[in-house]
């Protein structure tokens, strides 16, 4: 298990100087350090967690959004459970989202299990950007859509600082 802050840190709950240090001068934030401790706890209980790297977290309103390496996201996809012992260990709401992906590749882990069509910049006139992200909704009935776009929103501005237009796009079978 690899963490933002040291494991024998991470086991104990108390920050050495070094980590400290880094969550003073902003390298690290809260949610990093209260994740780092919450998967150590997970890793001493499970041997497939124990083999995670949590790069980062933030913490957006009660959620916590973990920055994993993409090996870990398909270990977690294709074994639900894992995701169940993380929402019980934090008792919040997780969203996973590979580390090393690009804004679409963060996209994708946020509407996850919906699928991304498309998605495209548009520039406004002042000079601020606008992400647009068409997704498939599967059925023509948005009721049934079970993801909280608006959370998406929120999520997205506070972590990548990016402002969405999510529209949806019935799939023709």
């Amino acid at each position: 298990m690899k963490t933002p802050i040291c494991t024998f840190d991470a086991k104990t709950g108390i920050l050495c100087s070094k980590c400290d240090a880094k969550l003073t001068s902003g390298q690290l934030n809260q949610a990093a350090v209260y994740s780092s401790i919450k998967l150590a706890k997970l890793a001493e209980k499970d041997q497939e967690i124990s083999k995670f790297t949590l790069i980062g977290s933030h913490k957006v309103d009660d959620d916590y959004i973990l920055f994993l390496r993409t090996s870990d996201i398909i270990t977690i996809r294709s074994n639900p459970s894992i995701a169940k012992k993380f929402e019980g260990e934090f008792n919040a709401n997780i969203w996973f989202v590979e580390a090393e992906g690009t804004d679409r590749r963060f996209m994708e882990n946020l509407f996850y299990p919906q699928r991304i069509l498309n998605m495209n910049l548009i520039w406004l006139p002042d000079g601020n950007k606008l992400t647009r992200v068409i997704v498939s909704q599967g059925s023509a009935n948005r009721s049934n859509f079970p993801i909280d776009v608006e959370k998406i929103r929120k999520v997205a501005r506070a972590v990548k600082n990016i402002d969405l237009i999510v529209e949806f796009e019935t799939q023709s079978n």
